[in-house]
């Protein structure tokens, strides 16, 4: 995901939001409520000690609060965030069933035509340059029906 670092983090307590500024260049409002936050905000900024991957907050009772860069992204469901959610899912689904049912890397390898290197890519949770397509024949190879549903966001 390319929204990990905060560049700019400012707060308006009339509006009760967090003006969010990523290093990327997207911009974000994160309502207070979001985070259960009730009190006023004295202070916040993107946290240094840990390279800008999370911002922190100051409440006017002094209770300090930390927000790590993907949080807000979930909270306002941005399509790159639900994105990567849905390849971290669906891979993870698929490597229990490979491991349950013993098939051979190999064996996927060649099913697809492609080298056991690529497949250890594509089964790898943590890769989010993958095409979904790709993930929907390895369902089908090992004989699982891939099945979509959409449902109103909340």
């Amino acid at each position: 995901m390319k929204h990990r670092k905060f560049e700019l983090v400012t707060f308006n307590n009339k509006k009760k939001v967090f003006h969010l500024i990523y290093t990327s260049g997207l911009q974000v409002e994160c309502p207070y409520s979001s985070l259960s936050i009730e009190k006023n905000v004295v202070e916040a900024g993107p946290d240094t000690e840990v390279g800008n991957h999370c911002f922190y907050f100051i409440l006017e009772n002094g209770y300090t609060g930390y927000v790590p860069f993907d949080q807000p992204l979930h909270i306002i469901r941005h399509p790159d965030y639900v994105r990567e959610e849905v390849l971290y899912k669906v891979t993870v689904e698929l490597q229990d069933i490979i491991a349950l049912r013993k098939i051979p890397k190999r064996e996927l390898a060649r099913r697809l035509e492609t080298s056991v290197t690529q497949v250890n890519r594509l089964l790898d949770q943590t890769n989010y340059k993958k095409d979904l397509s790709r993930l929907i024949e390895i369902a089908t190879i090992i004989g699982y029906e891939f099945k979509w549903s959409l449902k109103k966001a909340a």
